[in-house]
């Protein structure tokens, strides 16, 4: 325990615990409000009406009843579509053909042209579905017309037109959330960034002021010193989580005392990593450096930017020792979908695996440690025992 207050005091006697509680907070606060309005409802589109009819007016009218469409503008004359998108006012345009009503009422297929504006495809995904949706049920609602006046009954045509009828539900909304890809993954890179710059300097520390030798008569001594960091960054983030649901409409559904273990875990997780890494570093500031063998691979292989699946093999298998890979299995499965922590008996296995090994890296970097104090007092004793050169 002596450590373990040892290390509390150098943590409070400096700024790193207002560092690491505090920060953030504020990167929640700034990038939960920025990504506030994150999903974008009513997309702004034009149409081109080259039919003039009612029936091209009905359906610009459908259109835009959709939650997901906003018919800003309709012009009836023809246009190059880049004149709309090149400002940005429009993220599409719709042409609709001449001849469209007649083409409809004789059978005839028509093309509508529908251009959308793919350098902001994070800002389409919806329009493009809810244009399809609205285009499809108008090919089927002429279908059933034609078929009811060929005397079929209103369930032998619901049969032929909706014979198989897919019902989707889209889970978790907002699936697409900034808040719950780009801004979580922030978040976690700024703790990684404190809390990891902070565990790699303890023992080029401990070193450099002499106690290195001291602590490792007792293993227990160094694993203590990583508590602290460990205990202040799980509070850090349950700050970091209410302010990103208060400030940005964060949708967390987890288990506020379940979603301790896997935090604690992954803050403990990242703490003996980052001991390990800043074992053998001379001085304090040169283990610092090392923070970038952490965050670079964590940035890449974790999950945080894109589904580890999209990643090849040997990726993936490399991504699974890295605590933040684990994090974001839990803050997905708890956090996102709702789910108990009695369905993460693997992940908390494959946690507790990473944290095992870690504990056996750091045992023998200890083991290393040891004799080669042993050797270097020996060294000197025998040095002191040769009797002086006359």
């Amino acid at each position: 325990m002596r450590a373990f207050a040892d290390e509390w005091k150098h943590l409070f006697n400096g700024k790193m615990v207002y560092i690491i509680l505090f920060v953030p907070i504020v990167v929640a606060a700034m990038f939960g409000y920025v990504f506030k309005n994150n999903q974008i409802n009513d997309a702004s589109i034009a149409v081109v009406d080259l039919d003039h009819s009612n029936y091209s007016r009905q359906l610009i009218n459908k259109l835009d009843a959709s939650q997901y469409i906003d018919v800003r503008y309709v012009q009836e004359n023809e246009a190059d579509p880049n004149l709309f998108l090149y400002n940005e006012k429009f993220f599409a345009v719709i042409y609709l053909p001449a001849g469209l009503e007649e083409n409809r009422l004789k059978g005839i297929q028509s093309n509508i042209g529908f251009y959308v504006d793919n350098t902001m495809g994070a800002a389409t995904g919806n329009l493009r579905s809810a244009v399809a949706e609205v285009i499809s049920t108008e090919n089927a609602t002429l279908a059933g017309g034609s078929l009811k006046a060929m005397g079929l009954s209103d369930s032998q045509l619901t049969g032929m037109t909706t014979n198989m009828l897919l019902q989707q539900r889209l889970l978790y909304n907002p699936t697409n959330s900034t808040l719950m890809t780009s801004v979580i993954g922030f978040v976690n890179t700024v703790m990684i960034s404190l809390i990891g710059s902070a565990a790699l300097t303890i023992v080029p520390r401990l070193r450099v002021n002499g106690k290195l030798e001291g602590e490792l008569e007792h293993w227990s001594n160094l694993l203590m010193r990583v508590l602290p960091y460990a205990l202040v960054g799980c509070a850090a983030f349950y700050l970091s989580l209410g302010v990103l649901k208060q400030v940005g409409g964060l949708r967390f559904e987890a288990n506020v005392w379940e979603i301790s273990i896997p935090f604690l875990l992954f803050t403990t997780t990242l703490s003996l990593l980052g001991m390990a890494l800043g074992w053998t570093a001379a001085t304090p500031d040169k283990a610092s450096s090392r923070i970038m063998l952490i965050m670079l691979p964590s940035f890449l292989l974790s999950g945080a930017q894109l589904p580890t699946v999209m990643l090849p093999g040997p990726l993936q298998t490399i991504g699974n020792i890295l605590p933040l890979t684990w994090q974001f299995k839990f803050l997905r499965g708890m956090g996102f979908k709702g789910g108990g922590l009695q369905y993460f008996i693997p992940e908390l296995g494959g946690f507790l695996l990473l944290l095992t090994g870690l504990l056996l890296v750091i045992f023998i970097l200890m083991a290393r440690e040891k004799r080669k104090w042993a050797k270097s007092v020996n060294t000197q004793d025998t040095q002191a025992a040769q009797p002086a050169t006359p």
